[in-house]
Parts: structure tokens; C-alpha cells; sequence
């Protein structure tokens, strides 16, 4: 009875959802268990909702769960070819409150740990607790000049142009052989974001400097890192951590993308930590 009553539950919501979305610009799925904890999850960059698939198999059964696409990514309409994290943050923001969500906790996973890093320190009332995997805090000399790269290569020739060379940093080539048909719907999901969606979320990360604000985060934290990951390199992780009152810290056997490569380890790690804090 009660497992009957949890799938009406995400029916309901997801029928509710497709009609609110025509009175908002951001995309999103809103479904899982009515009237449960909200859980908020946030995409990589150049990736949409389903990166999270078997992350909310698991998890929509417990939580209310809302997955949205960043401006120029999914369904979600670019908006100009600019922006910064206080750009992401306000489209954010202004989806929560249009759903009337107050508190929430909150998963992000490159550009969505940053962001989610930003959201927790900036929001202090309203992130309950946070799991922030595989992202950097700032950007160097070199990494910076590398996203201004792709940043230009993807304004002169389109998307197409960095799809290969994203797909082959997000998961490691062992996996990337074994699994052929996920890393097939990487580069295909990659390949759907628009030019502008690209390059302006692609500027928030390049400026991006979490140090000012990392000490003002109160809520329980989750950091996940990636062992073989050099778009977020683990030597970054420890003063992460140390700057952060409440913080766990979770180094997986995984590239980039570890929630996709390292799924069962992933998921296991918030299903605890979501139920310790």
C-alpha cells in the first residue's frame, strides 16, 4: 500500500510540473515522494537532468526531487552568451521560490557544486545540507586560460568543437571502453547544448573563486572527489575541506563524472550522509 501510494505521489507532481512549466524560463522535472524533504540536484556543465538517473531512482523514493536545466542547456532557453555565478544563482532561485520551496538540500556535481558551494554560503536558511563532487574551488593561471580556450573555440565553431575532447576528461577511458553506449549518450547530451548556454556558463566557472566564501557555509557538507579526475584535481579537496566547518570528504575511484562512472559507490555515499545529517 504504502509503495502504491509513493508512485501517485510522483504522479501527481509530475502532472502538476508540466503545466507550471509554461509559466517559467527554466526547465525542470519536480517529482518523488509528496511531501517529503526536498532534494535539489544541479548538472555539470554541457550536461542536462539525466545525468542524475540512477541517483533519483534511488533517492525519489524518500525525497521530493527537483532536477532543472542551466540557461542554454536542455530545454532551457539561452540567455546570451553571459553570465556569472550570481546569474545562476538568481535563475535558481527564482525557480525555488516560484515552486514555493524554502529549505533544501542540495547535490551538485562540477558547475553544480559550485554553484552549490555558493548557494550554501549565500543562503545560509535555506540549504539544509550540501554534497558538492568533483569541482574546483578556483581557477589557475592555466585552467583559466584553458576555459577561455573553449570558451572561444566553442564561439567561432559551435559545440561541436569541444565535444570530444569534454566526453574524454568526464570518464576514464577503462570505462569509456566497457561502456560504450554511456559514453555515447555523454557526447550526444554534450553535443545538445546550445553555443550561448556553453559559453556563458562557461564563463561562471572560469571566474570563479570559492575561498572568500567557503568559511561562511553552515550546513552539513559532502565533498566527492574523483582519483583519476584532472578537470578537478584531488590535491585541491584538502583545503577544501578544512575550510568548511561540517565537512566529509569522499574520494572515488572515477574520472570527472563520478555519480555516472562510480554509480552504486556514489549514491550509497549520499543515501548515508542524507540520512546522518
Amino acid at each position: 500500500m504504502t509503495n502504491a501510494r509513493n508512485c501517485m505521489a510522483r504522479f501527481i507532481l509530475v502532472e502538476e510540473v508540466n503545466e507550471m512549466q509554461l509559466n517559467t524560463k527554466t526547465a525542470f522535472v519536480f517529482e518523488g515522494k509528496l511531501g517529503a524533504p526536498v532534494l535539489v540536484f544541479a548538472n555539470s556543465l554541457a550536461a542536462t537532468p539525466q545525468m542524475w538517473d540512477a541517483q533519483v531512482k534511488v533517492l525519489s523514493q524518500h525525497y521530493q526531487i527537483l532536477r532543472y536545466s542551466y540557461r542554454g542547456h536542455g530545454d532551457t532557453a539561452p540567455q546570451g552568451n553571459e553570465a556569472n555565478m550570481e546569474d545562476l544563482q538568481q535563475d535558481l532561485l527564482g525557480l525555488l521560490d516560484y515552486l514555493n520551496i524554502e529549505k533544501f538540500s542540495f547535490i551538485g556535481l562540477s558547475l553544480g557544486a559550485m554553484l552549490g558551494l555558493y548557494l550554501a554560503a549565500k543562503n545560509p536558511n535555506r540549504v539544509t545540507s550540501l554534497i558538492a563532487a568533483n569541482f574546483r574551488p578556483f581557477q589557475t593561471d592555466v585552467s583559466r586560460e584553458q576555459w577561455n580556450q573553449r570558451i572561444e573555440s566553442v564561439g567561432q565553431n559551435g559545440i561541436g568543437a569541444i565535444v570530444d575532447g569534454t566526453a574524454d576528461r568526464w570518464l576514464s577511458e577503462d570505462f569509456r571502453k566497457a561502456h560504450p553506449e554511456i559514453d555515447q549518450g555523454i557526447r550526444q547530451m554534450i553535443r545538445g547544448t546550445s553555443s550561448d548556454g556553453f559559453m556563458s556558463c562557461a564563463k561562471a566557472v572560469r571566474d570563479y573563486d570559492a575561498r572568500p566564501f567557503l568559511g561562511e557555509i553552515q550546513c552539513p557538507v559532502l565533498l566527492i572527489s574523483g582519483s583519476i579526475d584532472i578537470a578537478a584535481p584531488i590535491s585541491e579537496f584538502p583545503a577544501v575541506q578544512a575550510s568548511i566547518k561540517n565537512c566529509q570528504y569522499l574520494q572515488l575511484d572515477a574520472a570527472h563524472i563520478s555519480n555516472v562512472e562510480c554509480e552504486s559507490e556514489f549514491t550509497g555515499a549520499v543515501v548515508n550522509f542524507l540520512h546522518s545529517v
